[in-house]
């Protein structure tokens, strides 16, 4: 559905002296919180008086504001002065999936003629979808769910957009207060043979500043640990770690799917730090 972009090398470093993040939650804030102490003016966004005061707290400039569909609400101030913009407000539930891709032409609409000079994107690599095999940036996406469908529509919208952009494809975000075997609680976890696809908010936050600080990228990047242990070890041992109940799995043929990070190794020189997730 997306096919593998070619490369357009887009000079980021100078541009960087103002950056917003608009939906800056769980990974956000520590993204900003690590701008700010490089030495760069952070802006950041939450739809509500809760989250703004949150991001106030954490030292980044904090606005109200909410992409809808046909419009942007809150204060509109925090485009005025910004050189980066990034995007990390993934597509709600399944039924404002199909507005998602609605909503990102809404703002780029409004960012068309700003003073932005490049936009990265934090996408996700469930776009290339659950099938068996090795993926990498070169690979044809395969979304096969509302969410990740609305996803490919978005990075499509984006790449052919006037504003030079970044796709960052992250994989399943996990840290010390985020995993997804709390979720998974009084569930039958699938596919215990097949493996993760995982990256600690530790790299997440290293890899975007490493792509943010290079004089020369590329459209499309993957975010995935080269750790890819076995579901059910993994599960297992995080459930331990967390005092919570020995997981249940299906008995069920394994679909080995591995997501490959290497290309920003390669690139930019980035190395993993969490390169363990059993830990």
């Amino acid at each position: 559905m997306f096919e593998a972009l070619k490369s357009e090398y887009i000079s980021i470093l100078g541009w960087m002296n103002s950056i917003g993040i608009i939906g800056c939650g769980w990974l956000g804030i520590p993204l900003g919180k690590t701008l700010k102490q490089k030495g760069y003016t952070v802006f950041g966004t939450r739809r509500n008086e809760t989250g703004v005061r949150l991001l106030s707290e954490n030292g980044i400039n904090a606005y109200k504001l909410e992409v809808l569909p046909n419009k942007i609400t809150g204060d509109l101030s925090f485009f005025d002065e910004l050189n980066t913009l990034i995007l990390s407000i993934p597509p709600e539930r399944k039924k404002n999936a199909p507005f998602y891709d609605q909503k990102i032409k809404t703002l780029l609409n409004h960012v068309e003629n700003s003073s932005i000079s490049c936009i990265l994107f934090l996408s996700s690599t469930s776009v290339y979808g659950k099938n068996a095999g090795e993926f990498d940036e070169t690979s044809l996406t395969n979304p096969d769910t509302e969410s990740s469908k609305a996803l490919c529509k978005v990075e499509q919208s984006l790449m052919n957009h006037n504003i030079p952009s970044v796709i960052i494809r992250l994989g399943g975000l996990v840290g010390e207060d985020r995993n997804p075997i709390i979720q998974l609680q009084n569930r039958k976890i699938s596919n215990p043979e097949g493996c993760i696809n995982f990256i600690h908010q530790i790299d997440a936050v290293r890899g975007i500043m490493k792509l943010l600080e290079e004089t020369k990228i590329d459209g499309i990047y993957n975010l995935v640990s080269p750790h890819h242990p076995q579901r059910k070890k993994y599960y297992t041992f995080m459930a331990k770690k967390l005092k919570l109940p020995k997981p249940e799995f299906h008995d069920e043929n394994a679909i080995i799917r591995i997501i490959k990070g290497e290309k920003i190794m390669t690139h930019t020189g980035f190395n993993y730090t969490v390169n363990n997730l059993l830990i």
